[in-house]
């Protein structure tokens, strides 16, 4: 349903051929959906004390199960970036959000650590100003309790944490400095104990000054088409250049603080992960507040694990991965026995489908064809069918037996065995 989208979740059992999906239709039925989806929970009503102050107890145990999850998968790259994401809600709760800043501008609001690659390591769901909060880091603003929670777990590792100005402040960087944590972020200018930097309007763009406090904590200003500071616990006084355009359009480099430069770099990776999100998300509507939740660490869980697919298997669109996911689960079911898929040979007329197969591209998933062992069996069949293994090779052979699972006519007996090189890792 992410990259199927249909205006109702009923509408995917409806008999119109426009709407009708069959893959979902021949899963389950609508009663069986409507009924999984009615009573589907993640905790335990009976469990939920009476005078819970938790208002995300209903979704606790798969919270924390995911943070968990996240932090212990996946390393990441080395630049982390903190930032706010948004689930859309426009229903009534008391934790919903309105941030109009953001192309999600109601809903409920999720602090997120993420690297580069759009992989999200840590979250926490905002509650609202009545959150209640650990006591270890009491002394800090919400912002900065934000960042020190999220990143507690990545602390001596010689990462590089950056964020915006909603979080960035110097006693924060001075206590990352402290944990031997690099951190970097715009920061306002009427921030406590940020000393005053020179301001010229006329000066020309790429001009820059900048201050380091007795802690060692760099305070940077530097003109683009505006003024923008930044404060950073491990930068110096690097200059290098960055390329802007003037107003005919033309590029041109400009020179900028090496904070500026690493700042436009790395801070990305939330917005990242939120483009992969968004792009195939579930977003179901629901008459339940925590069902949106639950579709967003969905598709987070997905984001995650393209990107660890990506690093283990190479470049893979975002939309095969889906798909291919789908296939592989939907694979735990029976296939059904309709005579229109009973027929998986080729075409007497040698059209584009023995051209794609000739092309070494099976017919079947490799998640359907190496998935679920135990229910691969060859099974003798009154009709014949060109093997898939024989096609890929470009000879011809009409066997009697095919794949109970993959339905697929493959050649088994004495002279030949292509069910076990079908099956065959390798051979994908």
């Amino acid at each position: 349903m992410g990259y199927n989208k249909l205006p109702s979740w009923k509408h995917y059992w409806a008999t119109s051929d426009d709407l009708n999906v069959p893959c979902v239709s021949n899963t389950m039925s609508r009663n069986r959906f409507d009924n999984i989806l009615s009573n589907l929970h993640v905790q335990d009503n009976s469990l939920i004390p009476t005078n819970n102050k938790d208002k995300l107890l209903k979704l606790r145990p798969l919270i924390n199960y995911c943070n968990e999850i996240f932090s212990t998968s996946y390393h990441g790259t080395r630049e982390l970036s903190i930032d706010e994401s948004m689930i859309i809600f426009k229903g009534r709760n008391c934790m919903k959000q309105y941030n109009p800043q953001k192309p999600i501008k109601r809903g409920y609001k999720i602090w997120c650590l993420s690297d580069q690659r759009g992989y999200i390591k840590n979250f926490s769901i905002y509650q609202g100003k009545d959150e209640q909060l650990s006591d270890e880091f009491e002394s800090f603003g919400l912002g900065e309790r934000v960042v020190l929670n999220l990143t507690k777990n990545e602390w001596n590792k010689n990462k590089k944490f950056f964020f915006d100005n909603y979080f960035t402040s110097l006693p924060l960087l001075e206590k990352l400095k402290s944990e031997n944590s690099l951190a970097c972020g715009t920061i306002r200018s009427n921030r406590k104990d940020v000393p005053e930097l020179s301001e010229d309007k006329k000066a020309p763009r790429g001009s820059s000054d900048y201050r380091i406090t007795n802690t060692g904590i760099g305070v940077y200003k530097w003109k683009d088409t505006k003024y923008v500071m930044l404060a950073s616990n491990y930068h110096g006084s690097e200059i290098t250049t960055v390329t802007r355009k003037d107003n005919c359009g033309r590029k041109k480099d400009i020179l900028c603080p090496q904070v500026v430069r690493d700042y436009n770099c790395y801070m990305g990776g939330v917005d990242h992960a939120d483009q992969l999100r968004t792009t195939y998300g579930v977003n179901r509507k629901s008459k339940k507040w925590w069902h949106r939740i639950f579709w967003g660490l969905l598709d987070i869980m997905f984001v995650n694990s393209y990107v660890v697919y990506k690093q283990i298997h190479g470049s893979i669109t975002l939309l095969d991965f889906h798909r291919s996911v789908t296939q592989g689960l939907l694979t735990l079911r029976e296939l059904p026995k309709s005579n229109k898929r009973q027929s998986t040979s080729t075409p007497k007329n040698k059209g584009p489908a023995t051209k794609k197969r000739r092309g070494k591209e099976w017919s079947v998933s490799k998640d359907v064809r190496l998935t679920n062992r135990g229910i691969h069996w060859p099974k003798c069949v009154t009709n014949r069918g060109r093997c898939e293994v024989c096609a890929i090779n470009g000879t011809q052979s009409r066997p009697y037996s095919k794949c109970s699972h993959c339905n697929v006519f493959l050649c088994c007996d004495d002279k030949k065995n292509c069910f076990a090189d079908y099956h065959d890792i390798d051979c994908s």
